[in-house]
Protein backbone atom coordinates (compact mmCIF):
# COMPACT_ATOMS: atom_id res chain seq x y z
CA UNK A 1 0.00 0.00 0.00
CA UNK A 2 1.96 2.94 -1.32
CA UNK A 3 1.32 5.88 -3.64
CA UNK A 4 -1.16 8.77 -3.98
CA UNK A 5 -4.90 8.65 -3.57
CA UNK A 6 -7.29 9.97 -6.21
CA UNK A 7 -11.04 10.39 -6.40
CA UNK A 8 -12.97 10.65 -9.66
CA UNK A 9 -16.62 10.89 -8.55
CA UNK A 10 -18.80 13.29 -10.54
CA UNK A 11 -21.37 15.64 -9.05
CA UNK A 12 -24.19 14.74 -11.45
CA UNK A 13 -23.80 11.01 -10.77
CA UNK A 14 -23.67 11.57 -7.02
CA UNK A 15 -26.69 13.89 -7.14
CA UNK A 16 -28.77 11.28 -8.99
CA UNK A 17 -27.66 8.56 -6.59
CA UNK A 18 -28.41 10.56 -3.44
CA UNK A 19 -31.73 11.77 -4.82
CA UNK A 20 -32.96 8.26 -5.64
CA UNK A 21 -31.68 6.76 -2.39
CA UNK A 22 -33.19 9.62 -0.42
CA UNK A 23 -36.58 9.18 -2.10
CA UNK A 24 -36.58 5.42 -1.52
CA UNK A 25 -35.63 5.94 2.12
CA UNK A 26 -38.44 8.48 2.57
CA UNK A 27 -41.05 6.34 0.77
CA UNK A 28 -40.21 3.32 2.94
CA UNK A 29 -40.19 5.46 6.09
CA UNK A 30 -36.50 4.77 6.67
CA UNK A 31 -36.51 1.02 6.13
CA UNK A 32 -34.51 1.34 2.90
CA UNK A 33 -31.79 3.39 4.63
CA UNK A 34 -29.25 0.50 4.97
CA UNK A 35 -29.52 -0.23 1.24
CA UNK A 36 -28.99 3.48 0.55
CA UNK A 37 -25.85 3.47 2.71
CA UNK A 38 -24.48 0.50 0.77
CA UNK A 39 -25.19 2.06 -2.64
CA UNK A 40 -23.51 5.33 -1.66
CA UNK A 41 -20.54 3.51 -0.11
CA UNK A 42 -20.12 1.44 -3.27
CA UNK A 43 -20.12 4.61 -5.37
CA UNK A 44 -17.50 6.29 -3.17
CA UNK A 45 -15.22 3.25 -3.15
CA UNK A 46 -15.56 2.68 -6.91
CA UNK A 47 -14.27 6.20 -7.49
CA UNK A 48 -11.40 5.98 -5.01
CA UNK A 49 -7.96 4.77 -6.05
CA UNK A 50 -4.51 4.50 -4.51
CA UNK A 51 -1.60 4.31 -6.92
CA UNK A 52 -4.19 3.69 -9.68
CA UNK A 53 -5.39 0.53 -7.88
CA UNK A 54 -9.08 0.35 -7.09
CA UNK A 55 -11.09 0.10 -3.90
CA UNK A 56 -14.34 -1.81 -3.74
CA UNK A 57 -17.12 -2.14 -1.18
CA UNK A 58 -18.76 -5.57 -1.21
CA UNK A 59 -21.36 -5.04 1.50
CA UNK A 60 -25.01 -5.99 1.10
CA UNK A 61 -28.06 -3.91 2.04
CA UNK A 62 -29.82 -6.81 3.72
CA UNK A 63 -26.78 -7.57 5.86
CA UNK A 64 -26.42 -3.92 6.87
CA UNK A 65 -30.13 -3.75 7.72
CA UNK A 66 -29.81 -6.78 10.02
CA UNK A 67 -26.60 -5.44 11.52
CA UNK A 68 -27.94 -1.96 12.28
CA UNK A 69 -31.29 -3.29 13.53
CA UNK A 70 -29.74 -5.76 15.98
CA UNK A 71 -26.99 -3.42 17.18
CA UNK A 72 -29.43 -0.54 17.54
CA UNK A 73 -31.91 -2.70 19.46
CA UNK A 74 -29.23 -4.01 21.82
CA UNK A 75 -27.98 -0.46 22.42
CA UNK A 76 -31.50 0.75 23.26
CA UNK A 77 -32.45 -2.10 25.61
CA UNK A 78 -29.14 -1.75 27.48
CA UNK A 79 -29.68 2.02 27.83
CA UNK A 80 -26.62 2.76 25.70
CA UNK A 81 -24.18 0.45 27.49
CA UNK A 82 -23.90 -1.83 24.44
CA UNK A 83 -22.98 1.15 22.22
CA UNK A 84 -19.25 0.31 22.19
CA UNK A 85 -19.87 -3.26 21.05
CA UNK A 86 -22.26 -1.96 18.37
CA UNK A 87 -19.68 0.49 17.02
CA UNK A 88 -17.03 -2.23 16.84
CA UNK A 89 -19.35 -4.62 14.99
CA UNK A 90 -20.34 -1.97 12.46
CA UNK A 91 -16.71 -0.93 11.91
CA UNK A 92 -15.69 -4.57 11.49
CA UNK A 93 -18.39 -5.17 8.89
CA UNK A 94 -17.53 -2.10 6.82
CA UNK A 95 -13.79 -2.74 7.10
CA UNK A 96 -13.98 -6.39 6.11
CA UNK A 97 -16.23 -5.55 3.17
CA UNK A 98 -13.84 -2.94 1.84
CA UNK A 99 -11.23 -4.22 -0.60
CA UNK A 100 -8.11 -2.62 -2.03
CA UNK A 101 -6.41 -4.21 -4.98
CA UNK A 102 -8.58 -7.30 -4.49
CA UNK A 103 -7.72 -7.80 -0.80
CA UNK A 104 -10.10 -7.03 2.06
CA UNK A 105 -9.22 -4.94 5.10
CA UNK A 106 -9.35 -6.55 8.54
CA UNK A 107 -10.55 -5.11 11.84
CA UNK A 108 -9.76 -6.78 15.18
CA UNK A 109 -11.41 -4.38 17.61
CA UNK A 110 -13.08 -5.74 20.76
CA UNK A 111 -16.23 -4.28 22.30
CA UNK A 112 -15.14 -4.71 25.91
CA UNK A 113 -11.77 -2.99 25.47
CA UNK A 114 -13.39 -0.20 23.43
CA UNK A 115 -16.03 0.27 26.15
CA UNK A 116 -13.33 0.63 28.81
CA UNK A 117 -11.39 3.05 26.63
CA UNK A 118 -14.42 5.24 25.88
CA UNK A 119 -15.58 5.23 29.50
CA UNK A 120 -12.21 6.33 30.89
CA UNK A 121 -11.57 8.93 28.19
CA UNK A 122 -15.05 10.41 28.52
CA UNK A 123 -14.77 10.49 32.30
CA UNK A 124 -11.39 12.25 32.18
CA UNK A 125 -12.70 14.74 29.62
CA UNK A 126 -15.70 15.57 31.84
CA UNK A 127 -13.58 15.87 35.02
CA UNK A 128 -11.18 18.26 33.29
CA UNK A 129 -14.03 20.26 31.71
CA UNK A 130 -12.95 19.24 28.24
CA UNK A 131 -9.24 20.04 28.57
CA UNK A 132 -8.35 16.35 28.32
CA UNK A 133 -10.36 15.93 25.08
CA UNK A 134 -7.32 16.05 22.72
CA UNK A 135 -5.64 13.23 24.66
CA UNK A 136 -8.89 11.28 24.54
CA UNK A 137 -9.19 11.78 20.78
CA UNK A 138 -5.63 10.55 20.26
CA UNK A 139 -6.13 7.44 22.39
CA UNK A 140 -9.40 6.52 20.68
CA UNK A 141 -7.98 7.17 17.20
CA UNK A 142 -4.85 5.17 18.06
CA UNK A 143 -6.96 2.25 19.25
CA UNK A 144 -9.22 2.19 16.18
CA UNK A 145 -6.43 2.55 13.62
CA UNK A 146 -4.37 -0.03 15.48
CA UNK A 147 -7.14 -2.59 15.02
CA UNK A 148 -7.22 -2.03 11.27
CA UNK A 149 -5.06 -4.26 9.06
CA UNK A 150 -4.36 -4.77 5.40
CA UNK A 151 -2.56 -7.83 4.13
CA UNK A 152 -1.91 -8.80 7.77
CA UNK A 153 -0.08 -5.55 8.58
CA UNK A 154 -1.37 -3.05 11.18
CA UNK A 155 -1.96 0.64 10.64
CA UNK A 156 -0.22 2.75 13.27
CA UNK A 157 -1.16 6.16 14.67
CA UNK A 158 1.63 7.88 16.61
CA UNK A 159 -0.09 11.14 17.48
CA UNK A 160 0.44 12.85 20.84
CA UNK A 161 -2.27 14.42 23.00
CA UNK A 162 -0.10 17.38 23.98
CA UNK A 163 0.69 18.20 20.37
CA UNK A 164 -2.96 17.95 19.37
CA UNK A 165 -3.99 20.13 22.33
CA UNK A 166 -1.56 22.88 21.29
CA UNK A 167 -2.63 22.59 17.66
CA UNK A 168 -6.36 22.76 18.45
CA UNK A 169 -5.83 25.66 20.87
CA UNK A 170 -3.87 27.78 18.40
CA UNK A 171 -6.13 26.98 15.44
CA UNK A 172 -9.21 27.64 17.56
CA UNK A 173 -7.90 31.05 18.67
CA UNK A 174 -6.96 32.06 15.12
CA UNK A 175 -10.38 30.97 13.86
CA UNK A 176 -12.13 32.94 16.60
CA UNK A 177 -10.20 36.20 16.10
CA UNK A 178 -10.76 36.06 12.34
CA UNK A 179 -14.51 35.46 12.84
CA UNK A 180 -14.30 32.03 11.24
CA UNK A 181 -12.41 33.04 8.10
CA UNK A 182 -9.32 31.10 9.20
CA UNK A 183 -11.37 27.91 9.73
CA UNK A 184 -10.32 26.44 6.36
CA UNK A 185 -6.62 26.85 7.18
CA UNK A 186 -7.21 25.44 10.68
CA UNK A 187 -8.94 22.38 9.24
CA UNK A 188 -6.05 21.77 6.83
CA UNK A 189 -3.46 22.04 9.61
CA UNK A 190 -5.35 19.60 11.83
CA UNK A 191 -5.92 17.20 8.93
CA UNK A 192 -2.24 17.45 8.00
CA UNK A 193 -1.20 16.56 11.55
CA UNK A 194 -3.56 13.59 11.86
CA UNK A 195 -2.59 12.20 8.46
CA UNK A 196 1.12 12.68 9.13
CA UNK A 197 0.97 10.64 12.33
CA UNK A 198 -0.60 7.67 10.53
CA UNK A 199 1.55 5.00 8.89
CA UNK A 200 1.31 1.57 7.29
CA UNK A 201 4.18 -0.91 7.06
CA UNK A 202 6.67 1.87 7.88
CA UNK A 203 5.26 4.19 5.20
CA UNK A 204 3.87 7.46 6.54
CA UNK A 205 0.72 9.09 5.25
CA UNK A 206 1.02 12.70 4.16
CA UNK A 207 -1.46 15.46 3.39
CA UNK A 208 -0.09 18.31 1.28
CA UNK A 209 -3.21 20.39 0.66
CA UNK A 210 -3.19 24.18 1.05
CA UNK A 211 -5.58 26.17 3.19
CA UNK A 212 -6.22 28.72 0.46
CA UNK A 213 -7.39 26.06 -1.98
CA UNK A 214 -9.64 24.48 0.64
CA UNK A 215 -11.07 27.91 1.53
CA UNK A 216 -11.95 28.53 -2.13
CA UNK A 217 -13.71 25.16 -2.43
CA UNK A 218 -15.67 25.72 0.79
CA UNK A 219 -16.62 29.30 -0.12
CA UNK A 220 -17.76 28.35 -3.62
CA UNK A 221 -19.59 25.25 -2.39
CA UNK A 222 -21.37 27.09 0.42
CA UNK A 223 -22.52 29.97 -1.79
CA UNK A 224 -23.70 27.79 -4.68
CA UNK A 225 -25.41 25.34 -2.33
CA UNK A 226 -27.30 28.22 -0.72
CA UNK A 227 -28.27 29.77 -4.08
CA UNK A 228 -29.49 26.41 -5.44
CA UNK A 229 -31.28 25.51 -2.20
CA UNK A 230 -28.91 22.63 -1.56
CA UNK A 231 -28.93 21.10 -5.04
CA UNK A 232 -25.26 21.97 -5.61
CA UNK A 233 -24.38 20.07 -2.44
CA UNK A 234 -23.66 16.89 -4.41
CA UNK A 235 -21.13 18.68 -6.60
CA UNK A 236 -19.69 20.37 -3.52
CA UNK A 237 -19.24 16.99 -1.82
CA UNK A 238 -17.39 15.60 -4.85
CA UNK A 239 -15.10 18.64 -4.97
CA UNK A 240 -14.24 18.13 -1.31
CA UNK A 241 -13.55 14.43 -1.86
CA UNK A 242 -11.27 15.17 -4.82
CA UNK A 243 -9.38 17.76 -2.80
CA UNK A 244 -9.00 15.68 0.37
CA UNK A 245 -8.12 12.42 -1.40
CA UNK A 246 -5.95 13.96 -4.09
CA UNK A 247 -3.64 15.54 -1.52
CA UNK A 248 -3.09 12.37 0.51
CA UNK A 249 -0.20 10.01 -0.20
CA UNK A 250 1.44 7.03 1.48
CA UNK A 251 5.19 6.46 1.43
CA UNK A 252 5.97 9.23 -1.07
Amino acid sequence: MKGRFSFSGKGAEFFSLVLIQGLLTAITMGIYYPWAIVKIQKFLMENLKLDDKEFEFTGDGGEVFSLLFIQGLLTVITFGIYYSWAVIKVLRYFSENTEYDGKALEFDGDGASFFSLLFIQLLLSIITLGIYAPWAIVKIYRYLTGQLKYNGIDFVFAGDGGQLFSLLLIQGILTAITFGIYAAWAYVKIYTYLAGELSYDGNSFKFDGAGGEFFSIVLKGTILSAITLGIYGAWYEMELMKYLCGHVSVGE
